[in-house]
């Protein structure tokens, strides 16, 4: 039984050849063709604005439009439907090019027959429906991630803004009053906040593993000091307990390496606590060892005597919401996340974990995680104690700022605390050592009014900026790269970190920006294909060109009002194809250029150098 009609709108300005393409597809049958032939693109794009077609058959010659340019306007018109060029015998070139920017398939004039035929177009729809479906399912999971993803910041958001107040109010109190009584209370409160707080920051961290959102840092620092202070952390909640904590650490170890101190820290929490926790009485030891001669690949085992684990268990306590059973739960507490994000964190570090236990005969946890060399680096001299320093603290809610300014205030340091970006604005000055301001704000929010302190240029150029906020995902978030952050403060914050960033005000400001941020241009790459991002990279390369010779011929008029929407489409253009560095200048540039301050001639005056080594670096990239 044949299917239902297969329209066709075939385009070819050849009368002869149309009509015997049209006579071909009619006499296939099974199915029946339906062809609807015109001899123009506009009379095409007309057709296709008045009628549902299943499948275009274009000559990609025509008398108003040839090339690549047809194929371009055609999928613009009609971009859930397969488009087959036909071409001559001499236009292959033009066919391959025509199918790596978008169409299904190519014919040549005056070969095959009409099974063939029938066969080409069919085959175009459905590849055509089934990348269509695929595009849509992907678009759906991404949907549901970011839901989910949202969901759980904005939750993370609420909870931890009145633990900002509980906890920040317990630490006052606790340092404030002189009794006894009320002391042990505040340190009570304190302690059931900060279970809460991990519980939070358990399930964000799990979020943002599940999304691949999680940062990877690379500094220099020292194994044995990062192990010793963790151990000397969790010595007393392991002695109330009656264990005994140790550390070994092997003479061949690197002194330094490169990698991300935190997220080793936050592995080697998440075991140690979960050793304490599940052992009652013997010990918990800690062992670093190398793996191999250089010193830089290392064996981390936490081993304690406490109730282990069945075999038959092992692999289930690597999974999320998991514990050993329901009883444990109840008893010892927890949302069973953390070896789940302990096994996110060391595949993100591109290390291996494994876990060895025998039920009722303690866990052995072993992480192998490698680390690159620090040979040559330097650290940076000690310096004195740090005087009393200037910060300016930026928040709307009055109770934030106040539990912040009082344990600012209480540790000596001089605050000035603005509710909103506007008044921030208004109260900033040059001799400033730290800015905090609150990512979320009516008006200017954090990252807008950053933006404008950097635009001031002169010591705001590298004043420490830092935002605060309740999930340590906005860093990696639309504009935070571009208002030149140097990072998060975690809500509710301890002065203690804050101390940490007013200690290291003084330091250089990190690295230039990397020219293109190359995992997101082999993301595009992989879904596009390296021919069609050569032809994007060329395409930029003559656009871009122009656009640069208008900026630069306005920045010498000094026309900053016309310069800003001009930079403003180049700043488009380099987001596009992952010019992370290219964009941020011209970003701050449009920014610098709308408000006519005196960095816009500056800027404007890098921006050829810096477009050139943004092209180079795409150029090596794609392969041209």
């Amino acid at each position: 039984m044949a299917g239902p009609a297969i329209r066709v709108l075939l385009i070819e300005d050849e009368p002869a050849h149309a009509r015997l393409v049209a006579l071909q597809l009619r006499s296939v049958g099974s199915p029946p063709f339906v062809v609807a032939a015109v001899e123009r693109l506009s009379e095409a794009r007309r057709r296709l604005a008045e009628q549902d077609f299943d499948i275009i058959l274009a000559d990609l010659s025509l008398p108003d439009s040839t090339g690549l340019a047809t194929l371009r306007a055609l999928i613009e018109a009609a971009p859930d439907r397969p488009v087959v060029a036909l071409t001559g015998n001499d236009d292959d070139a033009v066919a391959l090019e025509a199918v790596k920017h978008g169409a299904q398939d190519y014919i040549v004039k005056g070969h095959g027959d009409p099974a063939m035929l029938s066969r080409i177009l069919r085959y175009a729809i459905e590849r055509k429906a089934t990348e269509r479906a695929l595009t849509e399912a992907r678009d759906r999971a991404q949907a549901a991630v970011r839901a989910k993803s949202l969901f759980l910041a904005t939750v993370g958001h609420e909870i931890r803004t009145p633990l900002n107040g509980i906890l920040g109010g317990a630490r006052l109190l606790a340092e404030t009053s002189a009794d006894a009584q009320a002391q042990t209370l505040a340190a009570t409160i304190a302690t059931s906040g900060e279970i809460l707080l991990r519980l939070v920051n358990d399930i964000l961290d799990f979020s943002r593993l599940e999304a691949a959102k999680m940062p990877i840092d690379e500094v220099p620092f020292d194994v044995r000091d990062t192990v010793a202070e963790l151990v000397a952390t969790l010595a007393p909640r392991a002695a109330d307990k009656g264990l005994v904590l140790s550390s070994t650490c092997s003479a061949d170890i690197a002194p330094m390496v490169i990698g991300d101190p935190m997220r080793l820290r936050q592995i080697l929490l998440n075991l140690i606590g979960n050793a304490i926790k599940f052992t009652d009485d013997g010990s918990v030891a800690v062992t670093v060892e190398a793996i191999g001669d250089d010193g830089r690949h290392l064996r981390f085992s936490v081993a304690d005597t406490g109730i282990g684990v069945a075999e038959s268990a092992h692999a289930e306590l690597f999974e999320e919401f998991t514990q050993v059973d329901a009883s444990g739960s109840r008893r010892y507490g927890g949302a069973g996340l953390g070896l789940a994000i302990c096994q996110g964190l060391v595949r993100l570090m591109k290390g291996e974990i494994r876990l060895d236990s025998q039920l009722g005969q303690g866990t052995t946890v072993t992480v192998a995680l490698p680390f690159a060399s620090a040979e040559g680096w330097q650290p940076v001299p000690s310096t004195a104690p740090m005087p009393p320093c200037r910060v300016l603290l930026v928040d709307d809610n009055a109770i934030n700022r106040t539990i912040a300014t009082g344990l600012l205030d209480g540790h000596g340091h001089h605050v000035t605390a603005a509710d909103s970006g506007e008044a921030a604005l208004e109260c900033a000055r040059d001799d400033t050592d730290l800015v905090l301001l609150d990512r979320h704000m009516p008006g200017l929010d954090g990252i807008e009014t950053a933006r404008r302190l950097r635009a001031r240029g002169g010591v705001w150029t590298s004043m420490p900026i830092y935002l605060l906020t309740a999930d340590n995902s906005d860093i990696d978030g639309p504009g935070c790269h571009d208002a030149a952050l140097d990072g998060v403060v975690l809500k509710p914050f301890r002065v203690e970190d804050v101390a940490a960033l007013l200690g290291r005000r003084r330091r250089e400001r990190p690295p230039p920006q990397a020219l293109i941020d190359r995992g997101g241009l082999a993301g595009d790459s992989a879904i596009l294909g390296r021919e069609r991002m050569r032809s994007l990279a060329a395409t930029f390369r003559i656009s871009g060109a122009a656009d640069l010779e208008r900026a630069r011929a306005l920045a010498a008029n000094a026309d900053w009002l016309a310069l800003a929407p001009q930079v403003h489409r180049m700043t488009s253009a380099a987001s596009s194809l992952h010019l992370t560095a290219l964009a941020a200048h011209c970003r701050a540039l449009e920014t610098a250029a709308r408000a006519a301050t005196p960095d816009a001639a500056t800027l404007a005056a890098m921006l050829p150098e810096l477009w050139v080594r943004s092209l180079e670096a795409l150029e090596a990239a794609v392969g041209v």
